[in-house]
């Protein structure tokens, strides 16, 4: 009889974590939906504005901006995007993973390397892993702002200028729909700098420019003044914005998949719960037809 009573209990528990998995999934499902929209916006402007500065500035005959100074790399800051919560399966362990794997490959170069966590569990996995971060902060992924990630852009200008980082990479995850989610650095200083893995050895700009004819009013230096802090700070909006799709898009597919398991569990613990009782009266009806004959 205990033993029915434990596999009640089971069954039971079962089904209220599939309640609690189930909401988690549809609350993650209606996030995930202006999160995507925001993302894909966001996207096209970051690359266009990239796209204006590279083309502006071979337009003008090769006019730069300090932001754009390619020098020899001494220090690099990474930005490591996660999550403040988890139960989104392997994202988290991803985007760690991804930070430490182009932090090793850095020092491989004789760099010196920095974190700034943008989240609670990117602290909390660094300090895990033994790299203290420069700065944390939380409250960032999940529901992006401008007013956010406009002052994380203007310290790594600040620093990137007074010489203090030579590199500045963003580690973010790439949404790219709802089922697809990829782990992907960006490098946001040196300005125009190439981004992914290729950065380590060659930071040129990787992209193809064109060259168009522009009649410049004001200057292009004034122009590029203007222009390449707004590139590096929607850059990283950018990255942001699509980290938080990816978690909420991450979140529903674990939680989706715990539904599931919770559900074969309800199914097999029933199952065990039923043939179990069935056991028992089939014993008790047979120790009563037993006890009838021998009165008789």
């Amino acid at each position: 009889m205990a033993n029915l009573r434990d596999l009640r209990k089971r069954r039971k528990g079962a089904a209220n974590t599939k309640k609690i998995t189930r909401t988690m999934e549809l609350v993650s499902s209606a996030k995930l939906k202006k999160a995507q929209d925001a993302a894909a916006a966001s996207r096209p402007y970051a690359d266009g504005l990239r796209q204006l500065m590279a083309e502006l500035s071979v337009a003008s005959g090769g006019v730069s901006h300090p932001l754009m100074a390619q020098r020899q790399v001494k220090t690099v800051r990474i930005l490591l995007a996660c999550s403040d919560r988890g139960l989104a399966g392997a994202f988290n362990a991803n985007l760690v993973a991804l930070a430490l794997k182009r932090a090793a490959e850095h020092r491989a170069l004789g760099r010196t390397v920095e974190f700034i966590a943008l989240s609670k569990k990117a602290a909390s996995t660094l300090r895990f892993n033994g790299l203290t971060p420069t700065a944390a902060h939380s409250g960032i992924i999940g529901a992006t702002k401008y007013l956010q990630a406009e002052p994380l852009a203007d310290d790594a200008i600040h620093r990137f200028l007074a010489k203090q980082v030579d590199l500045v990479e963003v580690v973010y995850s790439r949404f790219i729909s709802a089922a697809r989610q990829v782990p992907d650095s960006l490098i946001l200083l040196p300005a125009g700098g190439a981004a992914g893995k290729a950065a380590t050895k060659s930071d040129a700009p990787a992209m193809n420019v064109r060259r168009p004819q522009y009649e410049f009013i004001p200057d292009a230096e004034d122009l590029l003044s203007a222009l390449v802090p707004q590139v590096i700070k929607t850059a990283l909006f950018s990255a942001l914005l699509q980290t938080s799709a990816a978690e909420h898009a991450a979140r529903r597919i674990a939680m989706k998949n715990a539904s599931d398991a919770a559900t074969d569990m309800v199914k097999v613990l029933g199952g065990a719960y039923n043939r179990g009782r069935q056991s028992k009266i089939t014993q008790e009806i047979a120790e009563i037809t037993g006890a009838v004959e021998a009165m008789a």
